[in-house]
């Protein structure tokens, strides 16, 4: 019997690398799907979060250790020929020389070699379960500690072509895949459920079309950068596999004509055939979902001139007109209608200007000495017959009177929105002020109150953003900003202001510490670097400037060594022993030296031997 199995694993609380929002709630959310919904057997899954508990009496934190070995457990013990493996990482990403890495909680930046997971070892692992299928979905985010311009995710695209297992990366190698507050995920997991449970997603080439439309469109919406994912499928005929159960809790009638009928390519390894040749569902935005089926059907290249369905309801189309039928006589009616139609029209415009300017005509016919000019200029208080002040005065008297309309709702929202062009924290918060001035009772009440909520909701993502990369006054300056909208999140904002402003206090000192240290680095004075290591040190895991620190060290510890094998080419090799000594473990530079290090000794007894 078929057998399907998973391994998902999120990651927020990374001891050396900033935590995440809501990696592990991704890992989590698609595991809940295929066990409790999709037909996996639980038995056969594997969840690694910075909570999960333990399976098959091993620990599931996902430390590097516990990764590699569960992996291999679940590929060797658990899996039969014949059986499909989804595999699903939210967590770092790093290219490091070339090689991309999957950073587990235990990961170190200054030591990715050496405490990261090379994408290179996970696919071999995967390509040597006995299995039939097996699916690798990767939402890889950027590290703050990755130089801007390097990519994520090429490697990674490369090997899955090259080892044939499809491959889903959650962003293109050039772009950054996001999570966010509005949606409690990552964009990625969050479309990817979405076309999971509609029914579209049943084989590669689904999940391909389904998700190039829908992550981009939810980036849009929620005003961040094009997200675009990248699926690798080697040989092309593999697109057409079936990803899940046929138990999966999707209804029949739902999946029929939406795979496999739909041609459409996919990215990087799928002859992608003309798309107006064939026939696609998609989804209607809600604004239109009142008044049209939430399906509509695209038209096919086969029948150009089919007429779309007319507004009298039902969806047989119109047949098209033959060529040879005489049209003459409906032109004519048409100009005749034309013609009365402008004639009604004109009739109408002018009974408006007079009843407007009704008092000015009907003065200027009582004798009024004044001009129609003057009567507008200085249009005075109009007397009614019973002596009094009459009540409907014309527009234009309103208008000099200094009154003035406001402005419609449709007017205020449009204006909330020209607040978002910069993208900043304070222009979200200024289109919410603005938004928040529509009243309950308009029809666009509910509307507003949507946005406003989203709007909200990305400043507290703003603010995150830049906590994330160490930016504490900004991120509390942003979230200064969050308005009271939702209780619950503003509350949060309140607690993280807290917290910011503790931590940077304590970057304000860690920053002077590192300032000192480098202060004493002497250039060719091994000794001076060693003394800045051990300042740098004094800096430790989840503390603000934490990765700066590491960063140094590792640049301090390869001076060290480059001291060293300087001294070694010169004949100094007690020096140069010394001089290598000083490099600490756990950097990249510590292996090289400690080779050096036996070398240079052994070279030593041979010169005292002689």
């Amino acid at each position: 019997m078929k057998h399907h199995a998973c391994i998902a694993i999120g990651i927020n609380q990374y001891q050396l690398l900033q935590p995440l929002s809501y990696a592990q709630e991704d890992a989590e959310a698609l595991y809940g799907f295929l066990t409790e919904e999709a037909g996996f057997a639980p038995d056969g899954c594997l969840l690694m979060t910075d909570s999960s508990p333990s399976l098959w009496g091993q620990s599931t934190y996902p430390n590097r250790e516990n990764i590699l070995k569960l992996t291999e457990s679940l590929c060797a013990e658990h899996l039969q020929h014949g059986d499909l493996l989804w595999c699903f990482f939210s967590g770092y990403g790093v290219s490091y020389e070339g090689k991309d890495y999957l950073m587990p909680v235990d990961g170190n930046p200054a030591d990715i070699q050496g405490t990261g997971i090379p994408v290179e070892l996970l696919l071999n692992t995967l390509k040597n379960a006995p299995t039939e299928t097996v699916l690798v979905l990767v939402d890889m985010n950027r590290s703050q500690t990755v130089k801007a311009g390097e990519t994520i995710g090429t490697q990674t695209a490369e090997l899955a072509r090259e080892l044939e297992i499809p491959t889903v990366l959650s962003c293109r190698p050039n772009q950054v895949s996001r999570e966010t507050s509005a949606l409690r995920q990552g964009f990625f997991t969050t479309a990817l459920l979405e076309g999971l449970r509609s029914g579209q997603c049943m084989t590669l080439k689904g999940l391909d079309r389904f998700l190039s439309d829908r992550l981009p469109e939810l980036c849009d919406h929620h005003l961040r950068p094009k997200q675009e994912p990248l699926m690798v499928v080697n040989p092309p005929g593999k697109a057409h596999l079936v990803i899940l159960p046929d138990t999966a809790g999707v209804p029949s009638a739902a999946l029929a004509g939406r795979n496999g009928n739909m041609a459409v390519g996919v990215a990087d390894g799928i002859d992608r055939p003309q798309m107006a040749a064939a026939t696609a569902q998609m989804e209607v935005p809600e604004a239109t979902r009142n008044t049209h089926d939430t399906q509509v059907q695209m038209r096919s290249v086969e029948h150009p001139n089919a007429v779309r369905p007319s507004g009298g309801g039902g969806d047989r189309p119109n047949s098209q007109q033959p060529e040879d039928r005489d049209n003459g006589g409906s032109d004519k009616s048409f100009l005749q209608q034309l013609i009365l139609w402008s004639g009604a029209t004109a009739l109408v415009l002018l009974l408006g200007v007079f009843l407007t300017n009704k008092s000015i005509f009907i003065g200027q016919q009582e004798g009024d000495s004044r001009s129609p000019a003057e009567n507008v200029q200085n249009p005075g208080p109009q007397k009614s017959a019973g002596g009094g002040v009459a009540q409907n005065q014309p527009r234009a008297v309103q208008a000099g009177s200094g009154t003035k309309q406001p402005p419609s709702s449709q007017q205020v929202w449009a204006e909330a929105k020209t607040f978002l062009k910069d993208g900043s924290a304070s222009s979200f918060n200024k289109a919410v002020v603005k938004a928040r001035t529509i009243g309950p009772s308009d029809p666009l009440y509910p509307q507003a109150q949507q946005d406003i909520e989203r709007w909200s909701l990305t400043i507290l993502d703003i603010a995150n953003g830049r906590a994330a990369r160490g930016n504490f006054s900004g991120a509390i300056g942003a979230a200064k900003l969050m308005p009271d909208v939702n209780q619950a999140v503003y509350n949060q904002s309140k607690q993280a202001i807290a917290q910011w402003e503790e931590l940077s206090k304590e970057q304000n000192v860690n920053a002077a510490l590192l300032s000192a240290a480098a202060s004493q680095i002497k250039r060719g004075a091994a000794s001076s670097y060693s003394k800045g290591i051990q300042q740098a040190n004094k800096i430790g895991p989840g503390q603000p400037k934490h990765e700066e620190a590491q960063q140094l060290i590792g640049e301090w510890s390869g001076a060290i060594l480059k001291i060293a094998q300087l001294r070694a080419s010169q004949g100094k090799l007690k020096e140069a022993v010394e001089a290598a000594s000083l490099v600490p473990s756990g950097t990249k530079s510590y292996q090289p030296a400690q080779k050096a290090i036996a070398n240079w000794k052994t070279k030593l007894e041979r010169q005292k031997k002689g």
